[in-house]
Order: C-alpha cells, then structure tokens, then sequence
C-alpha cells in the first residue's frame, strides 16, 4: 500500500473517531433524559420539569428572605443519587445510620456562595425562603456536570437534593466575625489584634526563637463548638475518640522568621496558625482562633468545609536552637 493511501485511511478513521464520539455525546445526553423520564414516573408521577429540565418533588414554603444570586445561605442538606446512595449531608443522625459518624465530623448548617453555585442550586434557592425546604431532582448538565450514560452513581449522574434553607446571609466574613466575637466573650474576652484573628499566650516565660531556627510544636485543633477534629497528641486523640493507629503522633517542625511574612512564606501551614506561633517562643503555650480567610477559605479542606472559623491550642517544646 502507498504511503498516501495509508495517509487517506488514517484520515478516515480519524473522521469516523470523531463522529463516534459525537454521536456518544448526544446519546449521553439522550439516555440521561430518558433515565430520569423514567425515574420520575417511577416514583414521582405527574411532577413535571422546570424550564430548565430540573423536577421539584416536594417543598414547604419558609417565613423569612428569599435570597439572590449574590447571596451567601446556611443550609441543611442531604444529597442522595437516584438509587438512594449518599453522595453528601449535614445530619449526624444519617451519619449514624449510614455507619459514617465520627468524633471529629462537621454536623452543623454550611455555608454556600451562590455566586459561586451551579445554575441547578441557584434556580432551587432563589425560589425559596428561609425556614424553607425544598427535594429536587436536578439533572447532571445543571449540576456542571457532562452527562454520562449510566445515570446511577457517580459524575454525571443526575442527583436529588434536599435542602432546609436556615438563614440568609449578606456577608460570610462578617457572619464569622460575630461568631467569634460571641466565642470571644463567652470563653476568653479578647479583642481580635487583627481583622479576623484572636490571640492569647498561656505561658507568657518563655525563651525567644531566633531567625531561622526551629521548634517542635504540639497542638489541638477545634470547631467552637468544642468539637475536636485533629490533634498530634495522643493522648488527646484517645480522649476525644479521634485516635488513630496510622498516625505516629509526632511533633510539627515550625521556622521562625524574623519578620511574620517570611515564617508565613517559609511554614506550610494555614496562616492563623503559623501567626499565633510566630507570637510564641520556646516552652510557651497559647490559643488562637481566627476566621476562614486565615483558615481553609472559601473551599475548605478535607473534612472542614468552607467559611469555618477554627480554635487551636497550642504548644512549642523546649528545644535546642539549631545555631
């Protein structure tokens, strides 16, 4: 066979390559239409879809705002895919029937940006009031999702939400702030030395760490509710039933910069924390709690969700310097 005949049949299969996979998306997209049809038929008869393709199932009409595509909510959810499997929730009691609770869990209202939300949530939200509750089947494409063709579990799968919409809120950072400000009073009566960051040394004698140098620290981390959810202390794991037999439990290594910038630049860690250490020297003891921006943001991490202020005790060991 001539090199040109090879070079037109490559050309060929790369045609039909690329029709196949076009075809495959408009059947996804088909079949994903299809599976819901008949899911909603199935189990919610006669609920028809939105303009946009979302079915609302049930509601209860709530008292209070209605928030807009700027807002910030606090909701309750339980986000299952259509055969009933869990995909996310609030509940502690769904945790302890699924099996799933643990001692370190986040079990409170979170906090969404719908600003930032896909158009199936925004549609959902916009349409309610707060003390509202609202069971919504919403298909993948409006979940950002692309459309697969086994809509049972998984990405692209399409997903039923039930969401209790508790507050409207203008401003996440300052909701945070007045939740700080009452743990504050109620725990430590501090000022916040910076926007959003509170301090306080438990040992003010201590020994001074030079540039450079580093310690090994020792620490507690807490939701204000008091709930512990890390901790390299094991002793303190045990206590509080977050123990576990993969973590060694060892200390943290933190560098001490001269300035706050550099041992923020040079540690590894969220910037409360390594702020409230930066304020610390050798053998001392202290506890700090700051809001998100100095946290884990607007996304979170891990099991911490977003906009949640955070509380850590901490100690710095007695130590050589390395100079």
């Amino acid at each position: 066979m001539s090199r040109f005949h090879r070079f037109l049949l490559s050309i060929i299969a790369a045609v039909a390559l690329f029709s196949c996979a076009k075809e495959s998306e408009e059947s996804s997209q088909s079949v994903q239409k299809r599976i819901l049809r008949a899911f909603i038929e199935t189990n919610y008869p006669g609920t028809e879809p939105t303009a946009s393709g979302l079915y609302i199932v049930d509601s209860i009409p709530g008292t209070g705002r209605t928030p807009d595509k700027s807002s910030y909510v606090l909701v309750d959810y339980i986000i299952t895919y259509l055969d009933g499997t869990y995909v996310s929730y609030t509940s502690d009691s769904v945790a302890r029937q699924l099996g799933t609770f643990t001692y370190s869990g986040y079990y409170h209202p979170r906090i969404w940006s719908l600003e930032d939300n896909t158009s199936g949530i925004i549609e959902l939200l916009t349409g309610m009031k707060e003390g509202g509750m609202v069971k919504a089947v919403i298909p993948a494409v409006l979940l950002d999702e692309e459309s697969g063709k086994e809509i049972t579990q998984g990405d692209g799968s399409s997903k039923i939400y039930e969401i209790y919409l508790r507050e409207v809120i203008d401003d996440a950072y300052q909701y945070q702030i007045d939740q700080l400000e009452e743990f504050s009073a109620d725990h430590y009566g501090l000022d916040s030395t910076e926007y959003g960051f509170y301090f306080k040394s438990l040992q003010p004698e201590y020994d001074t760490i030079t540039s450079g140098n580093h310690a090994d620290v020792r620490y507690v981390g807490k939701y204000l509710d008091g709930t512990v959810f890390d901790t390299n202390i094991e002793d303190t794991a045990r206590k509080y039933r977050i123990y576990s037999s993969g973590n060694t439990y060892s200390a943290l290594s933190f560098q001490f910069e001269a300035k706050e910038d550099d041992a923020i630049d040079e540690n590894s860690f969220v910037q409360g924390f390594t702020k409230a250490l930066w304020r610390i020297g050798y053998g001392g003891h202290a506890v700090t709690f700051f809001y998100s921006n100095l946290g884990y943001g607007d996304n979170g991490s891990g099991d911490i969700p977003a906009y949640v202020p955070l509380f850590f005790e901490l100690w710095i060991e007695e130590y050589e310097e390395d100079n």
